[in-house]
């Protein structure tokens, strides 16, 4: 047992000079360094340098003010001949024109003449006292612009006459053909031409009667 100690004794005092040799040795290092003092010293500061001169830039050379060479001998200007004086003819007077006899003038056509082509001509009443020129021309010109006859290709004239019956109002009845052209096409035509213009004016207030019978002749005659 006490051998057994004095070895443990002995090596925890092994152990803790290991430990403390270490130690020592770094202190003596340390204490060893040497110490230097430093001052610090400020630098002069550097002497200030002039500014730079400017560049001049060289001064233009002066404009050449020699005159041009002056020739030895002047040329004489050239004396232009004076301009021409053309003499304008006057012109002849136009020659006037023998004055030319005026063309006949046709004399107008009454509204039952026999023209060419179409023509209605002016309606019969069954009324003898009553003056019906106004009120039977401004009929029949609205009856005549309705007025287109069937394509004929005779040369003897048509005729057909178409009897109605206008009213107070100028509504029309009772169309029907009293004498035929002998051209079921033309009478067709005549009766249309008045179905188109009704309504027609109405009577004229001096004519009593509430109703005014007519007589209307549709014609055609060819063209020469």
């Amino acid at each position: 047992m006490r051998h057994a100690f004095l070895v443990s004794v002995g090596l925890h005092l092994v152990t803790a000079l290991l430990l403390i040799l270490p130690l020592i040795h770094l202190g003596r290092r340390v204490a060893l360094s040497p110490v230097y003092h430093v001052r610090v010293v400020e630098l002069p500061a550097p002497p200030s340098l002039p500014p730079p001169a400017p560049v001049e830039s060289p001064a233009p050379p002066p404009p050449d003010v020699t005159p041009p060479p002056q020739p030895l001998h002047k040329p004489k200007p050239r004396s232009l001949p004076p301009p021409r004086r053309e003499t304008v003819k006057p012109a002849p007077a136009p020659k006037e024109a023998p004055p030319q006899p005026a063309p006949p003038v046709a004399p107008p056509q009454s509204a039952t003449a026999t023209t060419p082509g179409p023509s209605v001509v002016l309606p019969k009443i069954d009324a003898p006292e009553f003056d019906c020129s106004d009120y039977c021309l401004a009929f029949q010109r609205k009856v005549e612009s309705q007025w287109t006859p069937p394509p004929l290709t005779g040369h003897e004239p048509m005729q057909a006459i178409v009897v109605f019956t206008i009213n107070r109002d100028g509504s029309v009845s009772g169309l029907s053909v009293e004498a035929t052209s002998g051209n079921f096409y033309f009478d067709q035509a005549a009766q249309r031409a008045v179905l188109l213009a009704a309504p027609l004016p109405p009577l004229p207030r001096s004519f009593l009667s509430p109703t005014l019978r007519v007589h209307v002749a549709f014609t055609w005659q060819p063209t020469p």
